[in-house]
């Protein structure tokens, strides 16, 4: 029978080395794997803040842009009461200046008209003097027949 040592077989220890490398290479990875986990862990925390941050700048944001085209959409309805309103007054003017050109070609009518008469006024009053120095000259005439009658008259009569 061959002899038997006291220590384990090669084999043992050889298994036994394996079973320590390779706890010592799980152990490694499983501290590699936990702190990979908590690198991993904290940058999802950090993206967690950063995302709701982002949110709230978002809302931020929105809010602004709401009220900007809040304020947009009231800058045009001023404008297109604005250009109603300049419409409006275009019309108007439109209006104004026809009736000022209306108004002119009556201006001119009358003038015309005006001239016109004062014209004929002239004329009359030319005619008119005429008539009066006839008149004068036949009252005047009038009176002396008058007197050459009363002259007469007492001639006759004595």
């Amino acid at each position: 029978m061959p002899k038997r040592t006291t220590a384990a077989p090669a084999w043992a220890w050889i298994v036994g080395a394996m079973l320590v490398i390779v706890s010592i290479f799980i152990g490694y990875r499983i501290v590699q794997t936990q702190q990979h986990l908590a690198a991993t862990q904290s940058e999802l925390k950090s993206a967690k803040q950063a995302a709701e941050k982002a949110n709230a700048e978002r809302k931020s944001l929105q809010t602004k842009l709401d009220d900007a085209t809040s304020e947009v959409k009231s800058a045009q309805s001023q404008l297109a009461e604005a250009q109603s309103r300049l419409e409006a007054t275009q019309s108007e003017l439109e209006s104004a200046k026809q009736a000022a050109d209306q108004a002119k070609e009556q201006v001119a009518e009358l003038e015309q008209r005006a001239a016109s008469l004062n014209s004929e006024l002239q004329k009359s009053d030319g005619q008119r003097i005429e008539l009066q120095e006839k008149l004068d000259e036949a009252g005047s005439e009038i009176e002396r027949l008058k007197s050459e009658l009363d002259q007469a008259r007492r001639a006759e009569s004595p």
